[in-house]
């Protein structure tokens, strides 16, 4: 992911120069080239990079493998670039320069073969999961390609393809020279049929299926240059150039979905809300900054760039909603190893958007944008019935949660999350300042959090801006109370801080480290009884989960098993007591008070994220006397004065586990925003107690 961000980052200001430096007419036809040499490059993997990242680890005859799938990849990308050259005159009359003499043509078919084998070097490098000598080389022959425009200014179009040609094949002789220095690799010029055999086997399905998905985007270049001119390519593919940066957002997301549920089907539920999530919280604001500044990045390649190609920007970047939907049912598929309705899908695909841009052509490249909109809506719809019909027979489960009544209700929960929520969050809160600060009787107080200022997520935001308390991390402010604030597991004292501890109660000030840990040792001392499992020795389930706060990666695994490094393995508590639902406990803190308990429930098959429900309940009612004692002696051990804590109670034998522990809380959770009475109580519980603890 930061190659392929290092080479739009750079991408961009090669297009950028080049801009600057030909016309836009040379612009267009260059792009056309271009897309046509990606295409060649695409075309000529046949499966090959694919069956490489399968197959390669456990290949025994690794540079025979290696030396097969560059040789036929090299005979494929001959064959497809002779043919263009051939045939241009057909396929697109206005790149006929490509043929203008026997050095051009020769160039074209060699560049398009080194831009083949380089991508193919990719895959061998993710193969050996050494990626970072993909980066290495990818970073290199980006900023070469940068300044090479400068020195083919005579050469016109082709000056422009050359100079990115030239740094594809640059990238081609530096990935050959790693593969031979680092992996003991032996170029030869042979081809191994029992591997093609295997190979072709393997990667059919899934190589059709990525051709008709590269398809429309390689081939509208051309047919923009041939039927709205050069001029109307060039716009076109700048704006592509910067709408992929948007694009790659869920195609990254939902291939980490496919990975991730390939390692555990029962979690793909979970994955897919995790996708999507993660897609929301990077694809809104993004989306945000290209409707608000895209005239301004147009504007630098070009006045011209801007007035024609603004409106085609704003279309493309309303399209990634539906690059999104089509991007998941495409992992669907493939996690269900439905390739035969992977493949329908992508013709709908591809023939709706050829066919909606003929149609729509006349319109200019609106026209166009709308054809592209169109053939992902296409593509997304036949995908659902198609995932739909094949999985209420072999993953009843998935469909039963993937309706378009749950699609619509997560994307809509995404966008209250992560783009109206927290607008909501904050006008709310200062609203409520406002209030508070007017109340008769009022006692404004200033909280000194240090070193950061809590975010309108936190719980400490909500409660200080319904108090009216003012909230700085400026040391030389004075205040009323002090908190070390820091979102971090592990953190160390400033320095700062322990002068204002010569002075002032500090709050969680000798809370360092809430790691899952650092949660097992202590609660294992103050309560008798151990949570943490060995497991190596383990027999039986148990739950791992990263030793880091806040990641949500729970996962029940069978042990024994070795350990990874930064995990740690926890008894699996059974929580399934309370009238049948699996429920834990959430304990807020404020130095010796617990103002009450609110017990969560989730579902069965998502023990370790997803709230569905919530209710409160009184401390005396969930904890004897000599369990609140212990929680006590575990927040002083653990040096947690404010803050909240998970625990489980075991339904088998009755005892109750801490097992996280948040120093900086966020909240209130989901459901309780359709609890009005549950609400009001969450706020004025919370904010009495916090006032009553440590405003004295």
């Amino acid at each position: 992911m930061l190659a392929t961000a290092v080479m739009a980052g750079l991408g961009f200001f090669f297009w950028l120069f080049s801009a600057r430096l030909f016309t836009s007419e040379d612009i267009g036809l260059a792009a056309a080239l271009i897309s046509v040499m990606s295409m060649v490059s695409a075309l000529a993997l046949v499966g090959f990079d694919t069956a490489t990242v399968r197959f390669l680890a456990h290949e025994d005859r690794k540079s025979e493998s290696m030396n097969t799938g560059i040789m036929v990849i090299a005979l494929a990308s001959l064959v497809l670039a002779v043919s263009f050259v051939a045939f241009v005159d057909l396929i697109s009359p206005k790149l006929a320069f490509v043929r203008a003499d026997i050095f051009t043509a020769s160039a074209f078919v060699a560049f398009s073969i080194m831009a083949s084998i380089n991508m193919f070097t990719d895959a061998i490098f993710l193969a050996h999961r050494e990626t970072r000598y993909t980066f290495f080389i990818d970073t290199l022959f980006s900023l070469v390609k940068v300044v090479l425009p400068f020195f083919f200014i005579p050469w016109g179009a082709f000056g422009i393809f050359t100079a990115a040609a030239v740094s594809q094949a640059l990238g081609f002789f530096m990935s050959i020279a790693v593969l031979v220095t680092k992996f003991d690799y032996r170029p030869q010029l042979t081809i191994h049929r029992d591997i093609v055999q295997r190979v072709w086997r393997y990667s059919a399905g899934n190589y059709v299926a990525d051709v008709l998905n590269f398809l429309p985007l390689a081939a509208l270049p051309i047919i923009i240059t041939n039927r709205l001119g050069a001029e109307q390519a060039a716009y076109y593919y700048i704006v592509m150039m910067i709408i992929g940066l948007l694009y790659v957002i869920p195609a990254s997301t939902m291939r980490s979905l496919f990975a991730e549920g390939s390692n555990d089907e029962q979690s793909i539920p979970a994955h897919v809300r995790g996708s999507l999530k993660t897609t929301a919280m990077l694809l809104l604001p993004a989306m945000f900054v290209l409707f608000v500044g895209g005239e301004l990045i147009l504007r630098l390649f070009g006045a011209e760039y801007s007035t024609a190609g603004i409106n085609f920007l704003y279309v493309m970047t309303l399209v990634s909603i539906f690059v999104t939907a089509f991007a998941l049912f495409g992992s669907l598929f493939r996690l269900t190893h439905n390739i035969r309705a992977l493949i329908i899908r992508n013709v709908a695909y591809a023939l709706g958007t050829i066919v909606l841009v003929y149609t729509l052509l006349p319109y200019g490249l609106i026209g166009v944008g709308m054809a592209y909109a169109g053939g992902n809506l296409i593509g997304s719809v036949v995908g659902y019935f198609l995932f739909h019909s094949d999985a209420r027979r072999s993953h009843p489960e998935l469909a039963e949660r993937f309706t378009v009544r749950h699609l619509i209700g997560a994307i809509r929960g995404m966008i209250n999350e992560h783009a109206l929520w927290p607008l909501y969050t904050a006008l709310e809160s200062k609203l409520a300042y406002a209030r508070a600060r007017k109340a008769p009787g009022a006692r404004p107080a200033t909280l000194l959090c240090y070193p950061e200022v809590p975010r309108t997520y936190h719980t400490l935001y909500k409660l200080a801006h319904r108090l009216g308390w003012k909230m700085t991390n400026n040391p030389r402010a004075k205040a009323d109370l002090y908190m070390h604030f820091e979102d971090i597991t592990e953190r160390e004292e400033p320095a700062l801080l322990k002068k204002m501890r010569e002075k002032h109660h500090v709050i969680n000030a000798k809370c360092h480290d809430i790691s899952k840990t650092r949660v097992n040792d202590v609660f294992e001392s103050v309560f008798g009884y151990e949570l943490s499992v060995d497991p190596r020795t383990y027999e039986g389930e148990c739950v791992r989960k990263s030793d880091t706060n806040a990641v949500h990666d729970g996962k029940i695994i069978r042990c024994p098993v070795e350990p990874e490094e930064g995990y740690v393995y926890q008894k699996l508590i059974n929580t399934t007591c309370d009238g049948g639902r699996v429920t834990d406990l959430r304990l807020p803190i404020f130095n010796d008070s617990i103002p009450f308990i609110l017990k969560r429930y989730k579902n069965s098959t998502d023990l370790f994220d997803i709230t569905i429900g919530a209710e409160f309940a009184e401390t005396k009612d969930v904890l004897t006397d000599d369990e609140r004692s212990k929680v006590l002696t575990f927040c002083r051990r653990m040096g947690l004065d404010y803050g909240e804590m998970d625990a489980l109670r075991d339904c088998d034998d009755g005892r109750l586990y801490i097992v996280d522990v948040n120093n900086t809380p966020a909240g209130p959770i989901g459901p309780l925003y359709q609890d009005e009475a549950g609400l009001d109580r969450w706020y004025t519980e919370l904010c009495d107690a916090l006032q009553r603890e440590f405003l004295r």
